[in-house]
């Protein structure tokens, strides 16, 4: 009859031992990593954008230049594609000081006009793979 108490006389055999459903442990030193059978792995997370510092845009992260040129173009002196692109300071001080600066017979509000148009063909020239480095997945909030 078997014993739980008694010591097994058969030593355990050389090598790395298999136990499934233990999760694999990290590999010593001089050792290889050995997986486990019939260990069902945690699944990976996605691969998410290059962080960056500031916040996230409206709708995806897929940006198109076509509509960031087109609302700089139309709303730039409200920083309207500034928003678009997740900049909200960027967006909020060209706002301001487009409203503050209409009570300067308009200089705020034609400063902004100059800085949304320089951006609007900044982005019209380049490809979108450049524009989504450079001001989607990138930092970089003015010219």
């Amino acid at each position: 009859m078997y014993d739980p108490n008694t010591p097994n006389p058969i030593p355990p055999a050389p090598g790395p031992q298999v136990n499934p459903g233990v999760p694999p442990t990290q590999p010593g030193p001089g050792q290889s990593y050995v997986p486990q059978p019939n260990y069902q792995y945690a699944p990976q997370p996605a691969q998410s954008a290059p962080s960056s510092n500031r916040t996230a845009g409206i709708g995806s992260a897929y940006k198109d230049k076509w509509v960031a040129a087109v609302l700089a173009f139309t709303l730039g002196t409200l920083g309207i594609h500034k928003f678009y692109l997740g900049y909200k300071n960027e967006g909020l001080i060209m706002l301001l000081v487009s409203i503050l600066g209409s009570c300067l017979a308009g200089a705020g509000a034609v400063v902004m006009l100059v800085f949304s148009m320089i951006e609007a063909v900044r982005y019209v020239i380049l490809t979108q793979e450049d524009f989504e480095r450079k001001y989607v997945f990138g930092s970089k909030g003015w010219l």
